[in-house]
């Protein structure tokens, strides 16, 4: 589509004409019949002669009869000769009579269109919610990546910026929302007005918003001065009836604001910031500079209703998305391929505002378990991919979206700015900003600054981190009987079976060797394939990656395990215990060292649990149910009586804990945070295992319920995912009175609350009336599918059910999810990678072969990576759990 020379390799429009402004008028607007008719008009210079305009577009009706093009000061009129469509690449080019030059300087298209209200979350769109039993309309926009296009025609582009003006006319009686301040306000005839915002800064299309509805609003001020001289207005909107929820969000925003302007040294440039809650919504938020969009359960928070869970999950997207406001809307990156810049930055960022604002959360702590984890179990994939990936067209953006992008970039920021300190990390990030505000950067100027400021060569030692694809694994051996060691690294894959031409990356490793508790930390670093590292003595304590802030796993040989690292456990922070719980659990899934197996991690979880090391340590807690539920999915099913063991074993683990915790007052947790989640999570996993005590408890609490007697959000996801789990407490009537929650919920968060917990099911006809529910949007809405979806297929009463009804109602679920690309790519990836054996993997593969997977390809390749992982890890270490389990008694 470039018609340069020197094309780029992706998809690009021509750079014959660059657009400058835009004036974007909507109107007509049919919420009912979901059309709306547009006019836009583009400012452009000529860069380099040319006879044609090629815009991108996706849903609007373009006519040659509607489209004028004037060049130059006097605005000569230049015909148009005809409109050429290509529809499946989403451009139109506009062929002119006769070509325009650069002497003319500038010319004007102007377009009128008939555009389409969409439902599916992108473009210009509509969401639907019930008030008071009266079902009501709202209407936003979501443009990122490339749905800007769905709404007007435009060159859609990143590094295509441009100023806009935008007026909406629209029912008098909404409420008009927009990136800048509504500047003028006119009263139309048939009950509509006319609203026009300022002049927007520079920026992207897909940064452009606006919204209308029955909205109303809360709001605070900042305390530092922004746009003359004066507190910066944050406001928090709504729709009709949720202002108590929204205050949460109007306290912490601004000081974000605040924050972020004070350690970027850059204040927040434009005259407000609106944070508005959408009923439909297919991610946590969108970034629009000045106009935030959120789901609501990402934006709004009920200390009474919620489970308090989400008011980190609130604390963190709000500080994510504000954080945009700079990374991302005043430097943006140049092309997609480049989003991790964008979105690993906000990452981590958003964590160290959290982290400023409610330190009592431990955050980082948090990070490394949900995050770093989740970042190193997918780029462990062969199908994973680099954190600066090739981005060709449209749906290859949608893929990159992912955990690669937001996880691991913001784990190598985490581990580059561990190394260089984060007060010099940030001092380089400020210095990035201010060199490049309202225009459009690479990784290669962010690494400039920081090594300007720091004074390491910072781009040479973070270029494998962002060109290539995995990350290493670092093994480390004694050297003889001296104080010296062997230290290797290569690219660790999950199922272990590396090829040498995939093995011939050598990244920069900060070793960061812990020798104790008030030791000194010995910043040693590995960039070779082999070295030797010395330390004061061999057999004493001694941990490699301190706090698990590098992105890396290491492989101990059994007898430095033994001899240097659990001795010494309670030397351990509780991120170096997540760490180590993790690379024990990754190495022995692996098999790349055959010392190191599942009967290893098992005992490593009984030693814990024995000897009280976990304490109450929430994030350790948490870290060891992952693992030890990976155990129970995928070894469970393979024969009755393992399956019986394992879950045997389970119990052991969680039981001593739940009864501590129930025995304790009602209010053990008194206002601590992590005590609370540690609660919920203990009793949320004796629950599912039927664990009596905890059993007991739960329907103590559901039968509260049903008397409208109230339950402790901290503890619904328990109460009901125990019911859910039990065949003798699930029937049709606690069925009923649950799928209530979900239909019409009693919190802005109990409906993923519930999804989530009936997805364990133990009961056939339930199972079967529940599944039916994925493809009725009136019932579970389609952004909500994969909250049960991903139950369903962890759990072994309804996994080989869920996959049944995957095939039979495949071409539902892809006409209902599809039409948001990102929706069916989520619930793919999800679902289907949680099965254990190489006959589902088979059958999978078999099943998409003659399907179109364009737009999750990438995933649907994970799935089965993930599939023959763990297919692998159950026959080779099947009959070593076996034994363990029997040894030890159970």
């Amino acid at each position: 589509m470039c018609s340069e020379t020197t094309s780029p390799y992706y998809e690009a429009l021509p750079k014959n004409l660059k657009p400058y402004h835009y004036d974007l008028s909507i109107s007509n607007v049919e919420v009912d019949k979901e059309t709306f008719k547009g006019n836009v008009k583009i400012s452009l210079t000529i860069q380099k002669e040319t006879d044609e305009l090629h815009l991108n577009y996706r849903d609007l009706a373009i006519t040659k009869d509607r489209i004028s093009v004037e060049i130059g000061a006097e605005r000569q009129a230049i015909a148009v000769k005809e409109v050429i469509e290509f529809k499946s690449k989403e451009y139109f080019i506009i062929k002119l009579e006769k070509s325009i030059t650069p002497e003319s300087k500038e010319a004007f298209v102007t377009l009128l269109y008939d555009g389409i209200i969409q439902t599916n979350m992108a473009g210009f769109y509509k969401s639907t919610y019930t008030e008071k039993n009266e079902e009501k309309s709202m209407l936003s926009t979501q443009f990122e990546a490339t749905d800007a296009r769905r709404a007007f025609p435009c060159l859609d582009e990143p590094e295509l910026k441009a100023t806009f003006t935008v007026d909406l006319t629209l029912r008098e009686d909404w409420v008009a929302l927009g990136n800048m301040p509504i500047i003028m306000e006119q009263q139309q005839s048939n009950n509509l007005k006319r609203i026009v915002f300022e002049k927007t800064p520079i920026m992207s299309t897909y940064l452009l918003a606006w919204a209308c509805g029955d909205f109303e609003y809360i709001e605070n001020f900042t305390e530092e001065l922004y746009n003359n001289d004066e507190p910066l207005p944050v406001r928090i909107y709504t729709t009709k009836g949720y202002i108590e929820e929204a205050q949460f969000a109007v306290e912490i925003a601004p000081k974000i604001v605040d924050y972020f302007s004070k350690i970027f040294e850059l204040k927040y440039p434009l005259p407000k910031l609106d944070l508005l809650a959408v009923h439909s919504f297919s991610h946590n938020a969108m970034e629009n500079w000045g106009l935030i969009t959120y789901r609501s359960t990402a934006l709004l928070y009920s200390d009474s209703k919620s489970d308090p869970s989400y008011k980190q999950k609130v604390c963190y997207v709000i500080a994510h998305e504000i954080a945009h406001q700079w990374f991302g809307n005043l430097v943006t990156m140049k092309w997609w391929d480049e989003l991790w810049l964008n979105e690993g930055f906000a990452t981590w960022v958003g964590f160290a505002a959290v982290d400023f604002l409610f330190p009592e959360w431990d955050i980082f702590s948090g990070f490394v378990s949900d995050s770093l984890q989740e970042a190193l179990n997918l780029d462990g994939l062969r199908n994973s991919h680099p954190i600066e990936v090739p981005v060709v067209d449209a749906l290859d953006i949608d893929q990159v979206f992912d955990v690669i992008s937001y996880l691991k970039g913001a784990s190598t920021i985490l581990m580059l700015s561990n190394y260089l300190g984060q007060d010099t990390f940030l001092k380089g990030v400020a210095k990035y900003l201010n060199e490049n505000k309202y225009d459009n950067a690479t990784s290669h100027d962010l690494f400039r600054s920081i090594g300007d400021v720091s004074g390491e060569p910072v781009d040479q030692l973070m270029e494998s981190w962002i060109k290539k694809i995995g990350f290493p694994v670092v093994s480390i051996e004694k050297d003889g009987a001296g104080s010296t060691f062997n230290v290797s690294q290569s690219r660790f894959l999950n199922g272990g079976d590396i090829k040498p031409e995939e093995n011939e990356t050598k990244w920069w490793i900060p070793l960061n060797i812990s020798l104790g508790k008030d030791a000194q930390v010995q910043t040693s670093s590995l960039s070779s394939e082999n070295d030797v590292i010395s330390l004061s003595k061999a057999d004493a304590f001694f941990k490699l990656n301190k706090n698990t802030t590098g992105v890396f796993r290491v492989n101990y040989s059994p007898s430095i395990l033994a001899e240097n690292i659990f001795p010494y456990f309670n030397q351990l922070s509780a991120t170096d215990k997540v760490g180590l719980i993790a690379d024990v659990s990754s190495i022995a899934v692996s098999g790349i060292n055959s010392k190191t197996t599942t009967s290893t991690l098992l005992t490593l979880i009984k030693s814990l649990v024995d000897s009280n090391e976990l304490a109450d340590q929430y994030v350790v807690w948490l870290e060891l149910g992952k693992r030890l539920t990976d155990v129970l999915t995928a070894f469970s099913g393979v024969d009755s009586e393992l399956t019986q063991k394992l879950n045997t074993f389970a119990q052991y683990v969680y039981k001593k804990k739940t009864i501590e915790l129930l025995n304790s007052s009602e209010s053990v947790t008194n206002g601590n945070f992590l005590l609370g989640k540690l609660k919920s999570e203990i009793l949320l996993n004796a629950g599912l295992l039927s664990i009596p005590e905890a059993k007991e408890y739960a329907i103590k609490l559901f039968e509260e319920w049903k008397k409208n007697e109230g339950i402790d959000p901290s503890l619904r996801s328990f109460v009901f995912a125990t019911i859910s789990s039990s065949p003798d407490l699930i029937n049709e009537l606690t069925y009923g009175l649950m799928m209530q929650e979900v239909i019409i919920p009693s919190s802005l968060d109990s409906r993923e609350v519930t999804l989530k917990a009936l997805g364990h099911v133990n009961n056939e006809a339930i199972f079967q009336s529940l599944i039916s529910k994925i493809v009725e949007p009136e019932v579970i809405p389609t952004m909500d599918a994969h909250f049960l979806g991903k139950s369903l297929s962890t759990n072994i009463h309804t996994r080989d059910g869920f996959w049944q009804y995957f095939k039979k109602n495949y071409d539902a679920i892809y006409k209902s999810m599809s039409t948001n690309m990102v929706v069916l790519d989520r619930f793919v990836k999800l679902t289907l990678a949680n099965y254990s054996t190489m006959e589902m993997h088979d059958e999978i593969y078999s099943f998409f072969k003659d399907k179109d997977v364009h737009g999750f390809e990438r995933s649907y390749k994970q799935v089965l990576d993930n599939i023959k992982i763990r297919s692998a890890w159950v026959q080779r270490d099947q009959e070593n759990v076996k034994e363990w389990l029997k040894a030890s008694g159970f």
